[in-house]
Protein backbone atom coordinates (compact mmCIF):
# COMPACT_ATOMS: atom_id res chain seq x y z
CA UNK A 1 0.00 0.00 0.00
CA UNK A 2 1.14 3.69 -1.01
CA UNK A 3 0.66 6.24 1.40
CA UNK A 4 0.55 8.84 -1.90
CA UNK A 5 -2.56 8.99 -3.56
CA UNK A 6 -2.56 10.72 -7.44
CA UNK A 7 -5.18 13.25 -8.13
CA UNK A 8 -6.27 14.88 -11.11
CA UNK A 9 -6.00 18.93 -10.85
CA UNK A 10 -10.31 20.33 -10.14
CA UNK A 11 -10.61 23.87 -12.36
CA UNK A 12 -11.97 26.22 -9.82
CA UNK A 13 -15.25 26.92 -10.14
CA UNK A 14 -17.16 29.92 -12.14
CA UNK A 15 -19.91 31.71 -11.71
CA UNK A 16 -22.57 30.89 -14.67
CA UNK A 17 -23.49 34.21 -15.48
CA UNK A 18 -26.18 33.55 -17.53
CA UNK A 19 -27.81 32.00 -15.03
CA UNK A 20 -27.75 34.98 -12.85
CA UNK A 21 -28.59 37.17 -15.58
CA UNK A 22 -31.80 35.37 -16.36
CA UNK A 23 -32.51 35.47 -12.55
CA UNK A 24 -32.27 38.58 -12.33
CA UNK A 25 -34.52 39.39 -14.98
CA UNK A 26 -36.98 37.18 -13.51
CA UNK A 27 -36.30 39.71 -10.37
CA UNK A 28 -37.11 42.62 -12.66
CA UNK A 29 -40.33 40.69 -13.85
CA UNK A 30 -41.82 39.96 -10.53
CA UNK A 31 -40.83 43.21 -9.53
CA UNK A 32 -43.35 44.55 -12.17
CA UNK A 33 -46.12 42.31 -11.60
CA UNK A 34 -45.78 42.96 -7.75
CA UNK A 35 -46.08 46.67 -8.44
CA UNK A 36 -48.66 46.49 -10.94
CA UNK A 37 -50.95 44.50 -8.56
CA UNK A 38 -50.55 47.56 -6.51
CA UNK A 39 -52.11 49.96 -8.32
CA UNK A 40 -54.74 49.60 -10.59
CA UNK A 41 -53.38 50.42 -14.08
CA UNK A 42 -56.43 49.36 -15.94
CA UNK A 43 -58.81 46.25 -17.81
CA UNK A 44 -55.63 45.52 -19.66
CA UNK A 45 -53.00 45.29 -16.83
CA UNK A 46 -53.93 41.41 -15.63
CA UNK A 47 -54.14 40.33 -19.21
CA UNK A 48 -50.61 41.90 -19.84
CA UNK A 49 -48.97 40.30 -17.29
CA UNK A 50 -50.10 36.97 -18.01
CA UNK A 51 -48.53 37.36 -21.61
CA UNK A 52 -45.32 39.08 -20.43
CA UNK A 53 -45.01 35.88 -17.96
CA UNK A 54 -45.75 33.18 -21.10
CA UNK A 55 -43.35 35.67 -23.07
CA UNK A 56 -40.67 35.36 -20.93
CA UNK A 57 -40.83 31.35 -19.98
CA UNK A 58 -40.75 31.63 -23.93
CA UNK A 59 -37.71 33.23 -24.36
CA UNK A 60 -35.85 31.46 -21.41
CA UNK A 61 -36.53 27.60 -22.97
CA UNK A 62 -35.08 29.45 -27.11
CA UNK A 63 -32.23 30.30 -24.59
CA UNK A 64 -32.19 26.93 -23.20
CA UNK A 65 -32.24 25.53 -26.58
CA UNK A 66 -29.97 27.61 -28.15
CA UNK A 67 -27.22 27.40 -25.20
CA UNK A 68 -27.44 22.95 -25.62
CA UNK A 69 -26.84 23.35 -29.36
CA UNK A 70 -23.73 25.44 -28.89
CA UNK A 71 -22.57 23.65 -25.92
CA UNK A 72 -23.02 20.48 -28.11
CA UNK A 73 -21.09 22.04 -31.25
CA UNK A 74 -18.36 23.44 -28.62
CA UNK A 75 -17.70 19.85 -27.31
CA UNK A 76 -18.14 17.86 -30.63
CA UNK A 77 -14.81 20.32 -32.25
CA UNK A 78 -12.84 19.95 -29.01
CA UNK A 79 -13.08 16.20 -29.42
CA UNK A 80 -11.59 16.37 -32.95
Amino acid sequence: MSDTTETTPVEPLKPRVGTILWGGILLVVAAVTLFASQIDLGETTPEALVWSVVVFGGVLVLAGIVTAVVRAARNGREQI
